[in-house]
């Protein structure tokens, strides 16, 4: 893998050969970072989840549409 750097002053242009460790800090970062989305995108089906059973909830002690939207905002 390569990376290039620009120096915005000069353009100047260099092409730099990543090391190893480079190579396996970046893939470690990339997993880090497809881990984090899928946590946050559990996260928010899990409260879409909950929210719609505590509507359906309120729906079974009889309250109307009018009534929970008050109550939730």
């Amino acid at each position: 893998m390569i990376r290039k750097e620009i120096n915005i002053i000069t353009g100047e242009e260099k092409i730099i050969q990543l090391t190893e460790q480079e190579i396996n800090e970046l893939n470690i970062k990339k997993i880090q970072a497809e881990q984090d989305r899928l946590a946050r995108l559990a996260k928010e089906e899990q409260e879409k989840a909950n929210k719609q059973s505590a509507l359906n909830k309120l729906s079974a002690l009889g309250l109307t549409e009018a009534e929970i939207k008050a109550l939730i905002g």
